[in-house]
């Protein structure tokens, strides 16, 4: 087994978000020799008082020459009660970097989670992925809707339009703004009528807006509405056909995810 080449692959495993729970079954299978094999995990994640579970299946290969594995990619399945209610999608990673699986969570669950990527020029730019359900390509994926800065979607601007504590302190205002662009129901406290509220907010880039819930995650609003003092502003659906065909030669290349995340304490990854 090459000890260089399995202690690079868990590095991947850990910024994208699988631990090192992993890592008995890498070099297991590293030693045996195959040629290809995948590695079931299992994510469990919080959404109010509910819990979403996600399987992950992790794909690795051996080059043609030689004894180095590579990770590919995952396919990750969002579990329902309902089995023809679950939703899949395979997530490509390159060189080592990709959407994290928090990520793809966030992403199954509906959400857009914002990205560093690389044009054919290896030119990097940013843009907000979500998975369009309504469509797949040739491979039987799902297609992906890009939304990039030319598209007008100003996230720091669309979260100041509303009344949120968070917003006054510096580094809060940071933490808010980092949890949405990685597509996460982020919790924040409303100052109305001198009560203070938990909501939760989620970026949506398609309409240039953030969606609103309250603690109970029932859908409050979309946009803006009007508060006391302001004026309402409220954000209508627009399509952006122009700037998306200006960006149709960008390729999906993510650049690597937050060293910083957590590392997983189990199997089960509870978030």
């Amino acid at each position: 087994m090459n000890e260089q080449n399995a202690e690079f692959l868990k590095e991947r495993l850990f910024y994208l978000g699988f631990g090192d729970k992993l890592n008995a079954e890498l070099e297991k299978n590293m030693k045996a020799g195959k040629e290809q094999f995948q590695l079931p995990f299992q994510g469990e994640f919080s959404k109010g008082e509910k819990k979403d579970v996600v399987d992950y299946q992790v794909d690795f290969s051996k080059s043609k020459q030689g004894d180095m594995y590579f990770v590919n990619k995952y396919q990750a399945t969002l579990k329902n009660e309902d089995p023809e209610k679950e939703k899949s999608q395979t997530f490509y990673i390159n060189k080592g970097n990709g959407v994290t699986a928090k990520e793809a969570y966030n992403m199954l669950d509906g959400r857009a989670v914002n990205k560093k990527l690389m044009d054919r020029e290896d030119n990097p730019y940013q843009a907000w992925l979500q998975i369009n359900f309504k469509e797949k390509d040739d491979n039987g994926h799902h297609k992906l809707n890009r939304y990039h800065t030319a598209y007008g979607f100003d996230l720091e601007k669309s979260i100041g339009k509303h009344p949120i504590k968070e917003l006054t302190d510096p580094e809060q205002k940071a933490s808010v703004m980092k949890g949405l662009e990685k597509g996460n129901l982020q919790p924040v406290t409303f100052q109305r009528d001198g009560k203070e509220e938990k909501m939760f907010l989620e970026a949506n880039p398609k309409d240039r807006n953030v969606i609103v819930y309250d603690s109970s995650m029932k859908k409050q609003f979309q946009g803006v509405k009007e508060h006391k003092g302001e004026k309402a502003d409220v954000s209508k659906s627009q399509d952006d056909n122009s700037s998306e065909k200006k960006k149709s030669d960008k390729k999906d290349i993510l650049e690597e995810p937050d060293a910083k995340e957590k590392k997983s304490k189990g199997r089960k990854m509870s978030v």
